[in-house]
């Protein structure tokens, strides 16, 4: 067997393996919400606080991966997605009446699991992807992780038509967590740069800086879609929850299709026309969320508002030009891609959870969505002027 072909078959079972992990991502997802108020019984403000230890681990997982700088990053993975399965087992443990402090603990645990997969995945692509094929490969990858997430969804539809039971549900996501984290433990991984120090881990080179600060810009632009493009659906237009699953699901089938095309896209005209194209398009959905509710129609404001939805979902899949642009420019030092892919979403969710605290104080004291979509519209315009200066 030549190496080629013996390292096409690792990364079968590799890719196969990152597939089950992001289904049982995909479930807890689906699952988290329903069961804080169905099981847990969390209300509004309890509801909310929860999202800081849902977000924070986007920050931790710098500390995390720096510490297991001795692990490569398949074998990273692993571990990422068994603290996945063992936060999601504990919090099962929890009922009515647990305290916040548990609770927080559990969901802490499982969502750092999933935000290690989430950079791990993109460096993995990153190391054994063919420098000319980077987008390509993590466009399809991207989609694949989609996929995934929709075989999610739809069984918990099927399913709870049916049974009622969180028990199984969650008895199955840990179930498929702990079978990915056996393959990627017992595969004969593919060669990575090896990390020698905690100290390699912590990369801030002038070289950096605007991959880095177009991360900082795009956290803010990322609670634009998570937290107050649902808030505008659900609060101001008064949409039922069957009504955003659909929207929702649009997204996802639409962007099973487009991210590919990304890939593609990012490869034939480069990171840089791709990132300001992006900042383009998002300024003038930031324009859209702002004044719709303000100028037309309510039936037509919430088909306005649900297709800016959709394209703004499908909109996230340019951020793969970021990733590709940081393994491009980080050249020869191939041991800085890991580190760096989890420094930019470090910054990435210290801006989006420190927008998310503004952007809910502006909505509250001003009455209305113009000036928090408008604010983060210019983040948006700001990243768009900062990509002139990409390489």
């Amino acid at each position: 067997m030549s190496e080629g072909v013996g390292i096409r078959k690792v990364m079968v079972v590799v890719l196969a393996a990152l597939f089950l992990a992001q289904l049982g991502g995909g479930l807890y997802d689906v699952l988290f919400s329903n069961y804080l108020s169905d099981v847990l019984h969390l209300d509004a403000e309890q509801r909310g606080f929860m999202e800081l230890p849902r977000e924070l681990p986007g920050v931790l997982s710098l500390f995390v991966m720096g510490a297991l700088y001795f692990l490569n990053e398949v074998r990273l993975a692993a571990v990422s997605v068994l603290l996945a399965a063992l936060g999601t087992y504990f919090m099962m443990q929890l009922g009515e009446g647990s305290g916040m402090w548990q609770l927080s603990l559990c969901v802490t645990t499982a969502s750092l699991g999933l935000h290690i997969l989430m950079g791990t995945v993109d460096s993995i692509v990153m190391h054994t992807a063919r420098p000319e094929n980077r987008s390509l490969r993590l466009g399809q990858m991207r989609a694949l992780g989609t996929a995934a997430s929709l075989i999610g969804a739809l069984f918990i539809w099927v399913k709870w038509k049916f049974n009622h039971d969180f028990a199984w549900d969650y008895a199955l996501v840990i179930g498929v967590f702990i079978v990915s984290a056996l393959l990627l433990f017992i595969m004969k991984s593919p060669e990575f740069p090896r990390r020698k120090s905690v100290r390699e881990n912590f990369i801030l080179r002038r070289e950096y800086a605007v991959y880095y600060g177009i991360e900082t810009l795009h956290g803010i632009r990322k609670q634009l879609y998570m937290t107050f493009g649902f808030w505008l659906l659900v609060n101001t237009l008064q949409q039922p929850p069957s009504r955003i699953g659909m929207i929702v699901l649009c997204s996802g089938i639409i962007g099973l299709f487009v991210q590919p095309l990304i890939g593609w896209c990012i490869k034939r005209y480069g990171e840089k026309k791709i990132t300001i194209f992006d900042s383009i398009a998002l300024s003038v959905l930031c324009l859209v969320y702002a004044f719709a509710p303000d100028i037309l129609p309510p039936h037509w404001t919430v088909v306005a508002v649900g297709c800016c939805f959709v394209l703004d979902k499908v909109l996230f899949a340019m951020g793969m030009a970021r990733t590709t642009y940081i393994a491009r420019i980080c050249g020869d030092r191939r041991s800085d891609i890991t580190p760096c892919i989890y420094t930019g979403i470090a910054i990435n969710h210290v801006a989006s959870i420190a927008y998310g605290i503004v952007g809910g104080l502006i909505w509250a004291h001003t009455g209305g969505p113009q000036l928090v979509f408008l604010t983060g519209g210019l983040a948006v315009v700001g990243a768009g002027l900062l990509a002139r200066k990409m390489k």
